[in-house]
């Protein structure tokens, strides 16, 4: 059996001292594992991923540090239960020498994984990207369900490029459209999960504003000017198509405030929902007239009533 605790080193015949010679009549220990391929846990009694070690131990038979060495690959690699963890941490903590061991082999994994992480980043930094290389701005994307159907989420470097409504424009027409605007497409779900959580905290009424910046990239500047405005409407109050043409010293281009806003590439976050008719009525929404009653419902309006007040104010009858 081997003694517990650091290893001893013993006087050799020319005076030097070394480490003892390992006793290769016992079970395979860590050593051998990692300077002969052909040993390893899986050529061992309890089988290529080591279990019930406590039960083992108790066998007379058994040197518990053996078997504790063997299993240390496995508890390294998150292969073991957590009985058998458990066992092995325990029997560390009453033996020095296989704490040692399994510290060890611990920082030798730690290290190479660092090593692997810092290749992934620095290739990743090497990888020129299409803007460099191209000048052609890249657009990445991912998917966020939402009470208003599935939705579309995009971003560039500079901050939102696209939300669609998929039940409305299909995934590939929208990613065909900002493709149109000049953009390269990915998909990296990722990169807009930070656009996501503010969305659903949007749908929840736990969020009024966004702290988000978008990128309007391949949109007109009379439609850029009308989003520009139209980003200033405050939560739960509308603005009529007039006077968001008035704001942009445009006072008779409400039919073409109308359809800039038909091609806002980001709705909610630029609340052109906000937007009605001077009649009252809602007017065309790109996500549909329900989508537009949903997210004025979400904000407080209530949009019936609104639209009944304004008919009455133009001497309509309901």
């Amino acid at each position: 059996m081997r003694q517990h605790g650091l290893p001893e080193r013993t006087a050799s015949a020319n005076g030097h001292s070394s480490h003892p010679v390992p006793d290769t009549h016992l079970n395979p220990t860590m050593d051998q594992f990692m300077t002969n391929p052909a040993i390893s846990p899986a050529s061992t009694a309890q089988g290529s991923i080591p279990s019930n070690l406590a039960a083992q131990a108790a066998n007379p038979a058994t040197d518990p540090c053996d078997l504790a060495e063997a299993a240390m690959p496995d508890l390294v690699f998150g292969d073991l239960n957590q009985d058998d963890e458990d066992w092995v941490r325990g029997h560390t903590i009453t033996c020095n020498y296989c704490a040692n061991v399994l510290h060890s082999l611990e920082h030798v994994c730690s290290v190479l994984d660092e090593c692997a992480e810092d290749i992934c980043e620095n290739a990743a930094a090497r990888r020129p990207s299409a803007t460099l290389c191209l000048g052609i701005p890249e657009a990445r994307y991912g998917f966020m369900e939402s009470p208003v159907g599935d939705v579309l989420v995009a971003a560039s470097e500079r901050g939102v490029v696209e939300i669609s409504y998929l039940d409305h424009t299909g995934r590939y027409e929208s990613l065909r459209e900002l493709e149109q605007r000049g953009y390269l497409v990915y998909e990296r779900q990722q990169t807009v999960e930070p656009v996501v959580d503010q969305l659903k905290e949007y749908f929840t009424q736990q969020r009024q504003r966004f702290d988000l910046p978008f990128d309007l990239g391949g949109i007109t500047d009379f439609t850029r000017s009308v989003l520009d405005r139209t980003v200033h409407i405050p939560y739960g109050k509308v603005q009529t198509y007039g006077e968001v043409a008035s704001a942009i010293g445009k006072p008779k281009a409400s039919r073409a405030v109308g359809n800039a806003l038909g091609r806002n590439p980001v709705p909610v976050i630029i609340p052109c929902h906000r937007v009605i008719l001077s009649s009252g009525a809602m007017g065309w929404y790109t996500g549909g007239p329900e989508i537009k009653r949903a997210l004025l419902g979400i904000e407080g309006v209530s949009y019936a009533a609104r639209e009944s007040a304004a008919q009455v104010s133009l001497g309509i009858e309901a």
